[in-house]
């Protein structure tokens, strides 16, 4: 990984999709930022499409479509995206609606084993908003529990036969082989006749843990928190570059640099 300030003004000015991860990315100790919020508004002002790509819920997201300045918004790892689109909101699922429930169902029963198992953990608190898959709390709102245990926690769900990735808080669980990419690729097809090698010089990914492995492996101009120093992830699957800040503080640093290649005020 590159420091972050050792990316050209050029390839930053050639930027046309913001795309971003969002619990510490756009956020810090768990609060979004005014100054994030408006950089995201902003960057649209000046023809950038905003598309966050997140492990939190559909409800959440319905929200945020709803009312965070975005283009859409990607949800729970790869399951769905939300799209605003005539004062309405348009939603296109990876699987149909009997897959989810049946799925979600398998997860319950799944996530309730695990938690019993390691002490410390909980069900995550926005799982009552979750419509494909199940979030296991280890950081959150429980007393941060070792990255060790969090990964333990995922190899126990992939040998209950579920596709498992650690975020900063949670350990996300789901059926099925999609991710993070797959709908993102999903989106640009279905939404703008794209594919990614068609925007993959135009495109800037955000993140900060191995949940974004997947954007960060497909764009070379990725950026990665400092704190995604802390996964001992593959050498493949590291951001290309990395901020000197965490969360919200890093993400400003990527968000002043866009706006001063175009020279726009932040």
């Amino acid at each position: 990984m590159k420091p972050f300030a050792e990316c050209s003004s050029k390839t930053l000015a050639n930027v046309s999709f913001l795309v971003s991860d969002i619990d510490d990315t756009l956020t810090l100790d768990g609060v979004l930022p005014a100054q994030v919020y408006a950089s995201l508004e902003a960057m649209r002002k000046i023809g950038i499409r905003v598309i966050l790509i997140t492990g939190r819920p559909a409800g959440w997201c319905d929200m945020i479509a709803r009312f965070w300045p975005i283009d859409a918004v990607v949800g729970e790892n790869g399951s769905f995206y939300f799209k605003p689109q005539n004062g309405q909101i348009k939603r296109v699922w990876m699987d149909d609606a009997p897959t989810r429930q049946a799925n979600l169902h398998r997860l319950q029963h799944m996530a309730d084993s695990i938690v019993g198992e390691f002490a410390g953990t909980a069900l995550a608190e926005d799982n009552p908003w979750r419509a494909t898959d199940i979030a296991v709390d280890f950081a959150e709102d429980v007393p941060p529990l070792s990255l060790r245990i969090a990964g333990q926690i995922r190899d126990r769900f992939a040998a209950l036969g579920a596709t498992a990735k650690v975020s900063s808080i949670h350990v996300n669980a789901w059926i099925g082989s999609y991710d993070k990419l797959s709908m993102f690729e999903k989106l640009l097809a279905d939404e703008y006749v794209l594919t990614v090698d068609d925007v993959v010089q135009q495109t800037l990914y955000t993140g900060d843990s191995p949940n974004d492995a997947p954007m960060f492996r497909r764009f070379f101009l990725s950026v990665g928190m400092h704190s995604v120093r802390q996964y001992n992830m593959p050498a493949a699957d590291l951001p290309g570059f990395v901020t000197e800040e965490n969360g919200a503080d890093g993400f400003m640093q990527v968000a002043r640099r866009i706006f001063a290649s175009r020279k726009k005020p932040v």
